[in-house]
This record gives C-alpha cells, structure tokens and sequence, in this order.
C-alpha cells in the first residue's frame, strides 16, 4: 500500500497533494459544481492543497473518481470543510464511508471533535451528519453569503468513541 492509497474492495481513496492533484482537481470540480449553489473555484481547491493543515482525499470507484472529502487537522480538532459526492453515486453509501474514514483519522491520532457547518435546507447532510453522530452546537447567522442562510455548527466528541468498531455502529 503506497502512502497516498487506502483501498478496500473496489473502493480507494487517494490523498490528493501538490505533487499528484492534476489527475483529480478537474473531475472533483465537476462535482463541486453540480453540488452546491456558491461552488468553490479551481483556485479555492489549488490552495485548500497548498494549506498544510488541509486534508483533501478522492473517493475512487472503478478508477473513477465518485466523491471527494476535505478536512482541516489541527492539534486535537478536525473541521470539516467540503464533502459531496457525484449525483449518479448518491444515496449508496459513499458520503458515509468518507466520514466514517476521517472519523478513523481523527480517531487514530487522538483528536477530540470534529465540527462542521451545515445549511438548515440541506436535510440530506443533516441527516447524515446526525447517523455519523454529530449534534449541533450552535448557529452563525447569516453564514452563507449567496443567500444570507444560517449555518448550523455540529460537533462530534471523539473521547466517548473508545474504540474504531463503534464509528460504523
């Protein structure tokens, strides 16, 4: 197993770095598009690369790129910064793998919570952020600059999590 790969059955997530994005950028910019109404730019994703706290991974399906997960890392914290999945793979399980893999990142290197922020409307991730086990926490008002939207802060504690086998419970 190279450094970059993580594989299981016919699914692998590749970390994407400076050194290897050009095969991946284009085709997690297509998903980015089509997923959210303020998508980010190809130079939003250049430079979430370039930040050494950001972890962005490529869910690969097939050899075809499904989904994508980006996460910043600090000492004991891990924030959520962008998941989406390809429109035709939705519904199928792959945002929770995603999850349930950086939920045994954080795990593994003894971090505490993650937070995230979502939109009230977006009933889909809510849902599934409540299966992983995130609650929410809080509100910012007026978050989301396209259409003045709160954002709904949620928090996964990781200390109650003892053990990996409980992260897909």
């Amino acid at each position: 197993m190279q450094a970059n790969y993580w594989h299981s059955d016919m699914r692998s997530l590749v970390d994407i770095t400076t050194e290897i994005y050009e095969p991946y950028l284009e085709q997690i910019l297509e998903i980015e598009n089509v997923s959210f109404p303020s998508p980010w730019s190809m130079k939003a994703f250049k430079t979430e690369i370039q930040n050494p706290s950001a972890c962005l991974w490529a869910l690969m399906e097939d050899k075809v790129l499904s989904g994508y997960i980006c996460f910043w890392k600090f000492d004991s914290e891990t924030q959520l910064i962008n998941i989406a999945i390809n429109p035709e793979k939705r519904q199928q399980g792959l945002g929770e793998y995603l999850l349930t893999k950086m939920i045994e990142d954080c795990i593994s290197k003894a971090n505490h919570y993650i937070w995230l922020e979502v939109r009230p409307s977006n009933a889909a991730a809510k849902r599934l952020y409540q299966k992983m086990g995130f609650e929410e926490v809080g509100r910012r008002k007026r978050y989301y600059v396209d259409n003045n939207e709160d954002a709904l802060v949620m928090s996964l504690p990781l200390l109650q999590r003892g053990s990996l086998r409980s992260v897909s419970n």
